[in-house]
């Protein structure tokens, strides 16, 4: 029994071994002496977290619901950018102007029954503020 085991963890370190790949100082790093480099990778999406997404028919009725749900009668005139977070459904986050110029932007949930709900619309401007802050 223990040899078994003995042979299966050797084995499996025999191979973590081949499997990892030899560190070779680039160019840079042969010339200074250094050994720290920056680590410089693409940002990489988490599962679950705001996607950049297309102008779709239902980003377009999360922005037609925003702004029919403000005070005043407003129009939708453009919407700018779409983002995208895949939960429980779909959460919209819309960024659009209406007929007067003013920029805003919304977050409204879609079902997986289809049916919208609005989590909230704030004008870009505060937005704006709240991301300086970050």
């Amino acid at each position: 029994m223990y040899k078994k085991l003995l042979v299966v963890t050797v084995g499996a370190l025999a191979l973590m071994a081949c499997s990892s790949s030899p560190e070779t100082p680039d160019a840079e790093t042969a010339s200074t002496g250094s050994t720290q480099q920056a680590i410089c990778e693409p940002a990489k999406a988490m599962p679950g977290s705001w996607q950049p997404a297309e102008v779709t028919p239902e980003a377009k009725q999360a922005a037609v619901l925003a702004t029919a749900s403000m005070d005043g009668g407003h129009s939708l005139k453009e919407i700018h950018s779409v983002e995208q977070q895949v939960v429980a459904g779909m959460n919209y986050k819309v960024n659009f102007t209406i007929e007067d110029g003013e920029a805003y932007s919304t977050v409204v949930f879609r079902s997986l029954k289809g049916e919208y709900k609005l989590i909230s619309v704030q004008p870009q401007a505060l937005v704006d503020e709240c991301n300086k802050s970050e």
